[in-house]
Protein backbone atom coordinates (compact mmCIF):
# COMPACT_ATOMS: atom_id res chain seq x y z
CA UNK A 1 0.00 0.00 0.00
CA UNK A 2 1.17 3.17 -0.47
CA UNK A 3 1.13 6.43 1.73
CA UNK A 4 -1.69 7.83 -0.09
CA UNK A 5 -4.04 4.96 0.56
CA UNK A 6 -3.14 4.74 3.72
CA UNK A 7 -3.75 8.39 4.37
CA UNK A 8 -7.35 7.84 2.90
CA UNK A 9 -7.89 4.97 4.81
CA UNK A 10 -7.51 7.11 8.11
CA UNK A 11 -9.30 9.57 7.11
CA UNK A 12 -12.11 7.63 6.28
CA UNK A 13 -11.38 5.58 9.44
CA UNK A 14 -11.66 8.40 11.44
CA UNK A 15 -14.82 9.95 9.67
CA UNK A 16 -16.15 6.94 10.19
CA UNK A 17 -15.65 7.00 14.01
CA UNK A 18 -16.47 10.93 14.22
CA UNK A 19 -19.99 9.56 12.87
CA UNK A 20 -20.51 6.52 15.13
CA UNK A 21 -19.55 8.84 17.92
CA UNK A 22 -22.05 11.68 16.82
CA UNK A 23 -24.91 8.58 16.07
CA UNK A 24 -24.49 7.29 19.87
CA UNK A 25 -24.86 10.43 21.18
CA UNK A 26 -27.71 10.91 19.38
CA UNK A 27 -28.78 7.74 20.33
CA UNK A 28 -28.53 8.63 23.68
CA UNK A 29 -30.26 12.24 23.51
CA UNK A 30 -33.08 10.95 21.62
CA UNK A 31 -33.47 7.93 24.32
CA UNK A 32 -33.80 10.79 27.00
CA UNK A 33 -35.87 12.90 25.62
CA UNK A 34 -38.16 9.69 24.86
CA UNK A 35 -38.21 9.06 28.42
CA UNK A 36 -39.35 12.51 29.19
CA UNK A 37 -41.72 12.78 26.64
CA UNK A 38 -43.64 9.66 27.71
CA UNK A 39 -43.09 10.36 31.45
CA UNK A 40 -44.82 13.88 30.34
CA UNK A 41 -47.97 11.99 28.95
CA UNK A 42 -48.03 10.42 32.21
CA UNK A 43 -48.35 13.35 34.22
CA UNK A 44 -50.79 15.23 31.99
CA UNK A 45 -53.08 11.66 32.00
CA UNK A 46 -52.83 11.91 35.91
CA UNK A 47 -53.25 15.49 35.86
CA UNK A 48 -56.38 15.04 33.54
CA UNK A 49 -57.64 12.29 35.78
CA UNK A 50 -57.48 14.31 38.50
CA UNK A 51 -59.55 17.30 36.94
CA UNK A 52 -61.98 15.41 36.14
CA UNK A 53 -62.17 13.82 39.00
CA UNK A 54 -62.89 17.61 40.50
CA UNK A 55 -65.05 18.33 38.26
CA UNK A 56 -67.72 15.43 39.02
CA UNK A 57 -67.13 16.25 42.89
CA UNK A 58 -68.14 19.82 42.15
CA UNK A 59 -70.74 18.82 39.98
CA UNK A 60 -72.30 16.13 42.64
CA UNK A 61 -72.01 19.22 45.52
CA UNK A 62 -73.65 21.19 43.06
CA UNK A 63 -76.88 19.00 42.52
CA UNK A 64 -76.72 17.98 46.16
CA UNK A 65 -76.51 22.10 47.43
CA UNK A 66 -79.29 22.86 44.76
CA UNK A 67 -81.38 19.85 46.10
CA UNK A 68 -81.09 21.09 49.44
CA UNK A 69 -82.34 24.35 48.32
CA UNK A 70 -85.32 23.14 46.40
CA UNK A 71 -86.23 21.36 49.52
CA UNK A 72 -86.13 24.38 51.73
CA UNK A 73 -88.13 25.99 49.79
CA UNK A 74 -90.52 23.21 48.96
CA UNK A 75 -91.22 22.87 53.06
CA UNK A 76 -91.17 26.60 53.49
CA UNK A 77 -93.90 27.13 50.43
CA UNK A 78 -95.46 23.91 52.40
CA UNK A 79 -95.32 25.76 55.93
CA UNK A 80 -96.90 29.09 54.55
CA UNK A 81 -99.69 27.38 52.87
CA UNK A 82 -100.47 25.81 56.28
CA UNK A 83 -99.91 29.16 57.66
CA UNK A 84 -101.73 30.70 55.26
CA UNK A 85 -105.18 28.48 55.44
CA UNK A 86 -104.64 28.64 59.62
CA UNK A 87 -104.98 32.37 59.53
CA UNK A 88 -108.03 32.09 57.61
CA UNK A 89 -110.12 29.97 59.24
CA UNK A 90 -109.04 32.55 62.20
CA UNK A 91 -110.62 35.37 60.55
CA UNK A 92 -113.61 32.86 59.44
CA UNK A 93 -114.22 32.01 63.10
CA UNK A 94 -113.67 35.90 64.30
CA UNK A 95 -116.35 36.77 61.31
CA UNK A 96 -118.50 34.32 63.15
CA UNK A 97 -117.80 35.42 66.72
CA UNK A 98 -118.55 38.91 65.80
CA UNK A 99 -122.10 37.87 64.67
CA UNK A 100 -122.66 36.11 67.90
CA UNK A 101 -123.79 37.93 71.56
CA UNK A 102 -121.20 35.63 73.26
CA UNK A 103 -118.81 37.68 74.37
CA UNK A 104 -116.77 34.37 75.62
CA UNK A 105 -116.82 33.50 72.46
CA UNK A 106 -115.78 36.65 70.15
CA UNK A 107 -112.47 36.61 72.98
CA UNK A 108 -111.70 33.31 72.52
CA UNK A 109 -111.82 33.94 68.55
CA UNK A 110 -109.69 37.17 68.75
CA UNK A 111 -106.99 35.29 71.09
CA UNK A 112 -106.54 32.99 68.27
CA UNK A 113 -106.42 35.24 65.31
CA UNK A 114 -103.79 37.48 67.52
CA UNK A 115 -101.50 34.15 67.90
CA UNK A 116 -100.85 34.48 65.09
CA UNK A 117 -99.30 37.41 64.92
CA UNK A 118 -94.82 38.08 65.04
CA UNK A 119 -93.62 39.02 68.37
CA UNK A 120 -93.14 42.39 69.47
CA UNK A 121 -89.65 41.71 69.62
CA UNK A 122 -89.43 39.94 66.62
CA UNK A 123 -90.55 43.17 64.61
CA UNK A 124 -87.67 45.28 65.78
Amino acid sequence: MNLTSLLIFIGVTIVLLGMSFVILMLAFKLRRVTRTSVQSQIDNFILLSELDKMVQEKDTKSIEQSDGFLKFVSESRDWAFDYIEDVQQALRAYDIALGLDDAAVLNEAYKKLISYLPDDDMLE
